[in-house]
């Protein structure tokens, strides 16, 4: 067994000891720390690690997965290390300046992977460059650009490229097109959806699109501030639904389930239907678990800001990632149900009131889209995606019967 990896959270506004990884060659297993299980605002660093004494294994469940690397990060890390990385290497590796939430680790009273930095704005151009050569799968690309580029990424969930950066003192996460596979801007299209939800109301990171030419072609990379830092660089905690449902990577979920959580410790389910009914109208198929959140504020676990909202033409399906009531097919019919506000604890008026808001951004969603880089192309694949939200929004906006 080698020496305990150290683990801080923050409590409050202060960054204090939670316990240990002890890590053995095959596994690893958490405890926490006596004198943080004497601190009456003490929690769980998640739903899985009970604050109780004594160890506490880490596999299978992997209760520190949020602070991991998601899957474009693994590709950047082995890569790196020219090699198959173990869970807890690619979780230790991760660059501390840019990980998740506020948990960390430390080695020897040093914060492990720390001290490299975070790139700024003006080096995304060179980054995407190198991206793409990772996403091409090609194999001779300078070394010191993959370090470059494996510092910059982080622990946030996806596969898409991306990378931490910093625009003057603030940490930004550039999420990047894909070099091939892109049939359409998803870019433009996810920043339009971000800026419609702004507009009804829904809590969404600030952000922003810069447009690059790399390599003779134009890109948009999406700019999102990080909620997860304070604008003083307090780290926040944060769970993701799925490590707050303790479930795992591909396994589903239900809004049921994520509504449950949220009413049991302070967030605000009304808010999780808008954002539903708004993701079913676009067609935000990928909507798992991993892209929902929650940030801890005080004695609560409260919603992050709505994040990887993505849509898809229409005539892809409606086979959503997150089911409601156990059926992945949704539809603004069956969460304008009396059964589903219900759940989410919204009156019909309110549901009224909502569809009248979204009666008019939805509509202006292509010229959004345009506003960030959207070509004729993108914009028309979606077209009809649009005009059928649209036309759904305005037949229950004008009365129908609610069931």
């Amino acid at each position: 067994m080698t020496d305990p990896v150290e683990v801080t959270t923050v409590v409050g506004r202060t960054e204090v000891l939670a316990g240990r990884i002890y890590r053995t060659r095959t596994s690893g297993s958490f405890e926490y720390d006596t004198t943080y299980l004497r601190r009456t605002d003490a929690f769980e660093l998640t739903p899985s690690l009970g604050l109780f004494p004594g160890a506490q294994p880490l596999f299978p469940g992997h209760p520190f997965s949020d602070s991991a690397p998601d899957s474009w990060g693994r590709r950047v890390q082995n890569r790196a290390a020219g090699r198959v990385l173990d869970e807890l290497s690619l979780m230790f590796g991760v660059n501390d300046d840019g990980r998740q939430g506020a948990t960390r680790f430390w080695a020897n009273g040093v914060a492990v992977t720390a001290g490299h930095g975070v790139p700024v704005d003006a080096d995304l151009a060179d980054i995407i460059r190198v991206a793409d050569q990772i996403e091409r799968g090609e194999t001779e690309i300078d070394e010191v650009a993959i370090r470059r580029l494996f510092h910059a990424t982080g622990s946030l969930g996806g596969a898409r490229p991306k990378a931490n950066i910093r625009i003057g003192a603030d940490l930004w996460l550039a999420k990047f097109p894909k070099p091939i596979g892109d049939d359409w801007n998803v870019m433009a299209w996810e920043a339009a959806m971000l800026g419609a939800m702004e507009a009804v109301g829904i809590d969404t990171p600030r952000h922003l699109t810069q447009r690059f030419i790399v390599d003779g072609t134009e890109r948009t990379v999406l700019l999102l501030k990080r909620f997860d830092r304070t604008d003083d660089a307090v780290r926040i905690p944060y769970i993701s639904a799925m490590t707050a449902l303790e479930a795992t990577d591909g396994g589903g979920g239900d809004w049921v389930d994520v509504v449950d959580f949220a009413r049991l410790h302070g967030a605000d389910p009304t808010e999780l239907w808008r954002r539903a009914v708004f993701g079913t109208l676009v067609g935000n198929l990928d909507d798992h678990l991993r892209n929902h959140g929650f940030l801890r504020r005080g004695p609560a676990w409260l919603l992050a800001p709505a994040f990887d909202v993505n849509p898809t033409p229409l005539g892809d399906g409606d086979a959503h990632q997150l089911a409601l009531f156990g059926s992945a097919e949704l539809s603004l019919d069956a969460l304008m149900s009396s059964d589903a506000l219900s759940l989410f604890g919204v009156n019909e008026a309110s549901a009224r009131s909502f569809l009248t808001v979204l009666s008019g951004a939805l509509p202006r969603l292509p010229s959004q889209a345009a506003v960030h880089g959207a070509d004729a192309m993108s914009i028309n694949v979606m077209s009809s995606r649009v005009n059928n939200a649209v036309t759904a929004v305005g037949s229950l906006g004008r009365g129908s019967r609610l069931r």
